[in-house]
């Protein structure tokens, strides 16, 4: 009888120990159907929204939100004016957290389908960027007759359309398209004001979506064709991208 209870006992424990072992397997199993499930979106095209960071060093890296309705809380939250005012920027998903000092981004871009004007300055009509050859199709830098002067018939309220060349730190370019109205000479300045006032630029995106660019980290920037009115400590020269017209090249007799 005491045989008979010690093996009934036995067979008991290794049924025990065998279901142990193939809950065991069922959860890791279900744990890494979960994962794949879970698994970060790598392609922009099967995501609503990425997240571009570029910095002052030249990298870039990315991050996607595939759920449309994170995506747009994402975009509804964003204060133009605040985005680089905090000192930190933090990314996180299920695995890991990003954190990026403000002081060393140049740019976010934020690309999504569909074009949205809703971020760009109200008294723009458009900024939108432009890839290096096409900003040089429209300023051709190579023959200087073809470019428009700064002094120029305009009346107020009439639509300017500009391109900008702006120069970040670490050696970035971005080049821009801008329309916007004329406005009186005594407002000229406040675009000059603008983009030296160390905040956010945001511009719209040719492929869909904005970007917002980090002015704190502007070394300079030029635009054709610039207003006529100059601060008075302006030096005037001729700027050596440019081949000299003959008929302008008598206007800087001291230039060589």
């Amino acid at each position: 009888m005491e045989q008979l209870t010690n093996l009934i006992q036995t067979i008991w424990h290794g049924k025990c120990n065998e279901d142990k072992r193939m809950r065991s397997t069922a959860e890791k199993d279900g744990n890494i159907k979960t994962l794949l499930r879970s698994k970060p979106i790598s392609k922009q095209n099967e995501a609503p929204l990425e997240i571009r960071f570029q910095f002052v060093d030249g990298s870039v890296t990315s991050f996607f939100q595939p759920d449309p309705e994170m995506a747009e809380n994402i975009w509804s939250r964003i204060n133009v004016a605040q985005l680089f005012t905090r000192p930190r920027i933090v990314v996180a998903d299920d695995y890991s957290k990003s954190v990026f000092l403000s002081s060393q981004i140049n740019r976010i871009d934020f690309l999504f389908a569909g074009s949205d004007f809703s971020k760009i300055p109200t008294d723009h009509a458009e900024l939108v960027e432009l890839s290096e050859d096409d900003f040089r199709e429209h300023v051709p830098l190579d023959d200087p007759t073809r470019l428009e002067k700064r002094v120029q018939p305009r009346r107020v309220g009439d639509l300017l359309v500009s391109f900008l060349h702006l120069r970040m730190r670490g050696g970035s370019h971005i080049y821009l398209m801008n329309e916007t109205l004329v406005k009186l000479p005594v407002e000229n300045h406040s675009f000059m004001q603008r983009l030296l006032s160390g905040g956010s630029y945001s511009i719209r995106l040719r492929s869909g979506g904005h970007g917002f660019l980090n002015l704190s980290n502007l070394v300079g920037y030029t635009v054709y064709p610039g207003v006529p009115e100059i601060p008075s400590d302006s030096w005037i020269a001729l700027s050596a991208t440019l081949e000299a017209a003959p008929e302008e090249a008598g206007e800087y007799p001291y230039i060589t």
